[in-house]
């Protein structure tokens, strides 16, 4: 039968791993408010049996480690969710400056089509006054510098957005050096068999705040984890991390080059990377064509009723509005230094007849379908439409967010009511392996008391 040595063994060895299992329990509650921390569970084994002669005595147990309590799906779900409320909310604040240009404050577009439209009205009342055809010429002044004004403001935000681009990816670079050497931490820690659950806690909080910066793709592999972009591009592989880079492209913007020399640029989604190029590449062109077109259009319908009329010295209507960028008509359209209103129909003295042919041109369709005062307002419409959804969609990604989190707080989290139970408990299993302790060694005295007893 086994003697009080392999008793005194078990007793060593359930206080040793009730004692981890204690430090363990004390260090979750002490991190209980730590952001990323993930609670650790002790890992009891019981251990192999010993027998004697026809006896099988009970081995003890063992603390073979800790085990850090994760949902790799929640993780993956939430890295995910990061990425995409990251490229709305970045998105949602280049929006934001957008709308400014387009608000009606007396300055934009809208204001200005009117009071240029109120001129000509009193134009028509008092063709021969000059007074009032200078207050025409300033009218269309101010209607050129609010389309330079809304314009310029379009290509500010672009580019702050490429500006962007170039800063995340040098932030992108930063992360997925400290994500590949938390991968060679880990593995060292996981082969000489230690708890690398801290490590892992750190990674997980690169990874996460590598998914704020771009949309990316997680596998497991026996060295660490594997990173990519959604195009499948490299940026970790266990221990090693692939750079990405920023070049000038030939439309003068900044393209993302992979470590392999590809430009992965309209590939990217997600993350402030990939919501500062959608504002880029396709939100702001998109408005600028569409203010462009309005410029270009309007400009030389006016300037082709200036031609049909004569200005007060009799010459023929000239061009009124200047374009020197046909390509940029918004950016670059003025009124011409030399601009003459061409009131009459006929070139005699006193006739008003054209002032009806300009006045035509703000209420006219233009080539767009759209009278200019239509198209400027399914411009603003669309801006305002643009930025009310990306704010939705972030209100709708948070909430979804935000409940994602709280199931991972559930899983992974510390629950100090739990985790004061488990503090209880191990420390009444320690108590009760040092009573096996102190008994042995009671119990041990007394069997050299005995072999040391004379009797008479």
């Amino acid at each position: 039968m086994g003697g009080l040595s392999t008793s005194l063994l078990i007793g060593v060895q359930a206080l040793e791993a009730n004692q981890g299992a204690l430090n363990a329990t004390s260090n979750n509650i002490a991190n209980a408010n730590t952001p990323g921390y993930t609670r650790e569970v002790p890992q009891f084994t019981e251990t192999p049996v010993n027998q004697v002669n026809d006896q099988i005595l009970g081995g003890g147990v063992s603390l073979n480690g800790l085990q850090s309590v994760r949902d790799e799906l929640l993780n993956m779900q939430i890295n995910q969710q990061t990425s995409a409320q990251s490229s709305v909310d970045t998105q949602s604040t280049s929006l934001q400056q957008v709308q400014t240009y387009f608000t009606t404050t007396g300055g934009d577009i809208a204001s200005a089509l009117s009071s240029f439209s109120s001129s000509l009205a009193e134009l028509s009342a008092n063709s021969s006054d000059s007074a009032v055809q200078q207050t025409v010429l300033s009218s269309g002044q101010n209607l050129a510098t609010a389309f330079n004004t809304a314009a310029n403001g379009l290509t500010t935000v672009q580019s702050a957005a490429d500006t962007q681009v170039t800063q995340t990816v040098a932030q992108i670079n930063t992360l997925t050096k400290q994500i590949a050497s938390l991968n060679g931490q880990l593995w060292q820690l996981q082969a000489s068999g230690q708890d690398g659950g801290t490590v892992q806690d750190q990674r997980d909080q690169a990874v996460q705040q590598l998914s704020q910066l771009t949309g990316i793709s997680i596998t497991q592999s026996s060295d660490g984890e594997t990173i990519t972009t959604g195009n499948g591009s490299p940026l970790v592989m266990g221990s090693q991390s692939f750079s990405l880079q920023t070049t000038t492209g030939s439309n003068g913007t900044q393209q993302v080059i992979d470590s392999s020399g590809n430009n992965i640029t309209s590939s990217i989604q997600g993350g402030q990377l990939g919501g500062a190029i959608q504002i880029r590449d396709q939100v702001i062109p998109s408005y600028l064509n569409q203010l462009n077109t309005l410029a270009s259009q309007f400009s030389t319908a006016f300037n082709a009723a200036q031609a049909q009329g004569y200005t007060s010295s009799g010459s023929q209507g000239g061009a009124f509005f200047t374009v020197s960028s046909p390509a940029n008509a918004a950016s670059t359209i003025s009124v011409s230094n030399s601009a003459q209103i061409a009131v009459s129909s006929d070139g005699s003295s006193g006739s008003n007849g054209n002032v009806a042919n300009l006045s035509a041109t703000l209420t006219n369709k233009l080539p767009s379908g759209q009278t200019a005062a239509d198209a400027y307002a399914s411009l603003v419409y669309q801006v305002g439409n643009d930025t009310s959804t990306a704010s939705s969609n972030s209100t709708a990604i948070g909430a979804s967010l935000l409940q994602l989190t709280d199931q991972q707080s559930a899983v992974s989290g510390v629950n100090i009511d739990e985790e004061t139970t488990n503090l209880i408990k191990f420390q009444t299993a320690y108590e009760a392996a040092a009573r096996i302790v102190s008994t042995v060694q009671a119990l041990g005295t007394v069997t050299l008391d005995m072999g040391s007893t004379q009797s008479y």
